[in-house]
């Protein structure tokens, strides 16, 4: 019975556990979720804007939508549906940013007022994380994973723009004791966090520009990490040449690194040849946009596990689906007349925030209303 109850969507799961007793007990328990989580597909949320010359008629709206892995919004002729079937969310917080995912959890930062919290879309909950001691008036850098050691999520933050001279500048807040603690180990000098935050493994990775303890004046770019179980940060360098490192990623459950020239064209994608933290592991190049005859640079990759086409969201042609065994590219559709497809993640669905946080229902963006679907 277990075996089979994890393999059904979270959706499914909140009617049956209304049933029986029994059944409430199972599917509540840490254990079962764990489980589920770690056998629930890979899926993709997509995020969109209102278009600036539409801004005036409809607001300012930035929206949501949420995809498996095939049913992506390409056109009716590459055996895509559009967005049929699709509904549109808005986030809990308006104005809120997505940091990353882990777990099915979905980390927000609140741009006018600062809050982080986590949202769980499947099953419309969210969590309010209390305020970090130390609130960068510059900015922070977030992060969210996994500690498989203690069995918990956390969120770890860092000063955005560098750590020099700050004292307990980086924090984790752990979901077991519902706290921020500062974290004791020592921690690489840098100047600026580079990348968004990327996920591996039981381990934080961001680019960022590390300053020489001897001169603040001369740095390099390489690859600062977290480990969150043993709450040690590390140096990984990057490979060479990497003239600009725009962004990492994982492909095929390896770490990669996304960098270019500096002229929006062209773009090289590293592999980590080993999947450990191994500081010494080094690096394949596997992909140059020019093998693609791509009028544009790739500033972000994923992978769609089911086929292994790649998703690169390109400078200027948009998202794109890349099929390596024929080299064909196909755009991903706008969802409408009046907005513009600007962002893709991964996320999995999951019953994290079963017992926490506060339920939320999805807001369905009023200017869509208005608007022509695709």
């Amino acid at each position: 019975m277990v075996e089979i109850l994890t393999r059904l969507p979270p959706k499914s799961l909140l009617r049956i556990r209304s049933f029986s007793k029994s059944l409430r007990s199972c599917i509540d328990s840490p254990d079962f979720i764990r489980k589920h989580t770690s056998r629930s597909p890979q899926r993709l949320f997509m995020t969109h804007i209102v278009q600036y010359k539409h801004v005036e008629e409809y607001g300012d709206g930035v929206f949501f939508t949420f995809h498996a892995e095939d049913q992506l919004p390409l056109p009716l002729p590459l055996c895509g549906g559009g967005y049929v079937g699709i509904t549109p969310v808005q986030f809990p917080h308006r104005k809120a940013t997505p940091l990353g995912s882990c777990n099915g959890l979905l980390l927000l930062f609140g741009c006018l007022n600062g809050v982080i919290s986590l949202w769980n879309p499947s099953i419309k909950r969210q969590l309010t994380l209390p305020d970090c001691p130390r609130r960068c008036i510059y900015g922070l850098g977030l992060g969210l994973g996994f500690d498989p050691i203690t069995d918990d999520n956390k969120v770890v933050s860092i000063p955005r723009y560098g750590n020099k001279g700050i004292v307990e500048s980086a924090f984790v807040y752990s979901m077991k004791t519902r706290d921020w603690r500062p974290i004791a180990s020592s921690m690489p000098l840098y100047s600026k966090v580079l990348s968004s935050v990327c996920y591996l493994n039981g381990v934080l990775h961001w680019v960022v520009g590390h300053c020489f303890p001897d001169s603040e004046d001369v740095q390099f770019h390489c690859i600062m990490t977290f480990d969150l179980s043993t709450h040690e940060f590390g140096i990984i360098d990057l490979p060479k040449p990497s003239w600009l490192t725009q962004q990492l990623g994982i492909i095929q459950g390896s770490l990669v690194v996304l960098s270019g020239n500096g002229s929006d064209v062209d773009t090289w994608i590293w592999v980590r040849n080993r999947r450990d933290a191994d500081a010494d592991a080094s690096w394949s190049l596997v992909f140059k946009s020019e093998t693609i005859k791509a009028e544009a640079g790739v500033r972000k990759a994923l992978e769609v596990t089911n086929n292994g086409d790649l998703l690169l969201d390109t400078f200027w042609e948009g998202i794109q689906v890349y099929t390596p065994k024929t080299g064909e590219l196909s755009r991903l559709m706008d969802f409408n007349d009046t907005s513009s497809l600007v962002d893709m993640n991964m996320y999995v669905e999951t019953l994290e925030l079963l017992h926490m946080g506060t339920a939320c229902e999805d807001v369905n963006p009023l200017f869509l209303q208005a608007t022509s679907f695709k």
